[in-house]
């Protein structure tokens, strides 16, 4: 074989080496996880609420092995309300080839539920929920704004992960909505846990003097809530597809 026709043979093979190589360089820029700085996204949905308005914790456990001794650090979270997706973001150090997530606490919107509907508006009143005492009132100012009109703030402490939605408060046959944006409006929760509550409303009935002898045969009203639920059903996947979920408490992995 002379040296043209080698030539011939060689140029083709070399330009097949090159564009091979060219392919499998693309190829693996392209396949690598898009996590460079060593952090992982799980993404959540919530599947069995999908006709009730839930509200995520804003934490959830997230570890390398089933007893959860070595949990990855969570560094953010955030939800999407189009498509009801709930993302949260891990930093690891080598990337896993498993991790396993513990089902996290949720609060399920209830409509009508609460039978503690009239809580006398006065220190030391307690609601009941489902027969269990719920919460108890803490406190109860009046402050006159100028002639006729009055703020009432209620304080309350939980017993319960429940918690109250939209309150009411009703002086005789007259029902204040509460001031959902009011200064005085502080809710408190401790490690996700529902703990106190402050809510004011606004009298301006025309009232000429102090009503704080209508506020003490007030009722405090509350029938809608949002109740936390423990281990929900879910399902999760990874933004690295190489990466296994396994959901802890349901003993198997899910995608969406």
């Amino acid at each position: 074989m002379n040296k043209a026709e080698k030539s011939q043979i060689i140029v083709p093979v070399i330009c097949f080496v090159c564009v091979f190589l060219s392919a499998v360089l693309i190829w693996s820029y392209y396949s690598k996880p898009a996590d460079e700085d060593g952090t992982l996204s799980v993404t959540i949905k919530y599947p069995e609420y999908e006709t009730a308005v839930i509200t995520p914790v804003s934490t959830m456990e997230c570890a390398i092995d089933n007893k959860f001794l070595h949990e990855l650090q969570q560094i953010s979270e955030s939800s999407d309300g189009n498509t009801n997706e709930h993302i949260y973001n891990y930093q690891y150090d080598t990337l896993p080839d498993k991790i396993y997530i513990k089902a996290p606490d949720i609060y399920v919107f209830e409509q009508g539920r609460s039978n503690s509907s009239m809580t006398p508006c006065s220190v030391g009143s307690v609601a009941y929920y489902a027969d269990e005492p719920w919460f108890s009132i803490t406190s109860v100012t009046v402050d006159k704004l100028y002639t006729g009109v009055f703020d009432i703030t209620i304080s309350i402490e939980s017993f319960k992960d429940i918690v109250p939605v939209m309150a009411t408060l009703k002086i005789g046959d007259i029902v204040l909505n509460e001031e959902g944006s009011a200064p005085e409006k502080e809710m408190a929760f401790e490690n996700d846990n529902y703990i106190s509550e402050t809510f004011q409303f606004r009298y301006n009935r025309g009232a000429l003097n102090d009503i704080s002898d209508l506020v003490n045969e007030a009722a405090f009203c509350t029938e809608d809530v949002f109740r936390r639920i423990s281990g929900a059903q879910i399902t999760a996947k990874c933004n690295i597809p190489s990466v296994k979920v396994v959901i802890e408490d349901s003993g198997s992995s899910s995608s969406l």
